[in-house]
């Protein structure tokens, strides 16, 4: 549904894009993730047929960006990161501005109005002027205006910035409801959100394509040791010892607290969990609690971009 193929993009001598190419499959929805200036608001601006690339190719349903551009804008639905909203209308009166915009015929503006404000949580507000929403409702409204016309692709830039947790949760659980119904690609920071929602993500760095896939995939390929929390009660260095002498485990930092009870986060090779059983009481350690800490998407992101400015 979405094809990008060694697209690059320029601003003088600046460079957004390098060479960026992936895919999105029908029905899919897809986190487009990454610092701020990574390149993500361009990549939706392109595909949107906002803006022209310097280099590469781009499709849309089959069509091309650069030489269908106004074919391309009938089969999406686009948000940028600033909804376009006009504040002074109802809610009801700007979806019909947007409908008649998407050259909806007349006849079925309210049927389409009346079916996209029901799906989007909007029915009970439409009498209401847009300045009198809240900043998620705000936001309701303009993806309201990218899916009236119903189209297969809805592109979102940072719908979910600026919002409140609850909010956050309402803008997700909106996004999720369109599976089936449309392919989304949409671009976010809050990477806590992004694997509640997509199928995939795809994440660029500096203008290129750093990583793909599902959180697990990205997990096995990028950080291939696991993780264990180990609370033990025994003496740090008699811990450190026990557990570090055991092969494949690294200790990597500890903390001891009152009663003599160490936490102990170890980087491991494969499961080693009944070898510090044995370790621990063989060692004479109490071994209270051993849990799996996998890697979030955070801290997958920060080991391909690092957390300096250096990466900024």
């Amino acid at each position: 549904m979405i094809a990008i193929e060694g697209l690059s993009k320029y601003f003088g001598e600046t460079r957004a894009l390098k060479d960026l190419s992936f895919e999105v499959a029908t029905g899919e929805i897809i986190g487009l993730v990454g610092k701020n200036g990574a390149g993500k608001s361009t990549v939706l601006k392109i595909l949107s047929a906002q803006m022209l690339p310097s280099a590469g190719r781009v499709w849309i349903d089959n069509v091309s960006v650069t030489e269908q551009p106004q074919a391309v804008r009938a089969r999406l639905g686009y948000l940028p990161e600033v909804a376009p909203l006009y504040r002074d209308m109802s809610v009801a009166g700007y979806l019909q501005f947007a409908g008649r915009l998407r050259q909806i015929p007349k006849e079925r503006i309210q049927e389409k109005l009346t079916a996209v404000a029901e799906e989007t949580g909007l029915t009970h507000v439409l009498g209401e002027r847009v300045s009198g929403l809240s900043r998620g409702y705000q936001q309701r409204v303009g993806i309201a205006q990218a899916m009236i016309h119903r189209p297969p692709v809805v592109l979102l830039d940072e719908p979910m910035g600026g919002l409140d947790p609850l909010q956050i949760v309402q803008i997700r659980d909106l996004i999720q409801q369109m599976r089936g119904h449309h392919t989304v690609l949409f671009s976010s920071h809050i990477l806590s959100e992004i694997t509640n929602i997509c199928d995939r993500v795809i994440l660029i760095d500096q203008g290129a394509v750093r990583a793909e896939g599902t959180e697990e995939a990205l997990r096995r390929d990028l950080s291939p040791w696991r993780r264990l929390l180990v609370v033990v009660r025994g003496k740090s260095d008699q811990v450190r010892k026990t557990l570090g002498g055991i092969r494949g485990v690294t200790v990597k930092s500890m903390t001891e607290s009152q009663g003599n009870v160490v936490q102990a986060r170890l980087a491991v090779e494969e499961d080693v969990r009944a070898e510090i059983g044995k370790a621990c009481s063989s060692g004479g350690l109490g071994l209270l609690e051993m849990r799996s800490e996998a890697d979030g998407l955070e801290d997958l992101f920060l080991q391909l971009v690092g957390n300096g400015e250096d990466a900024a």
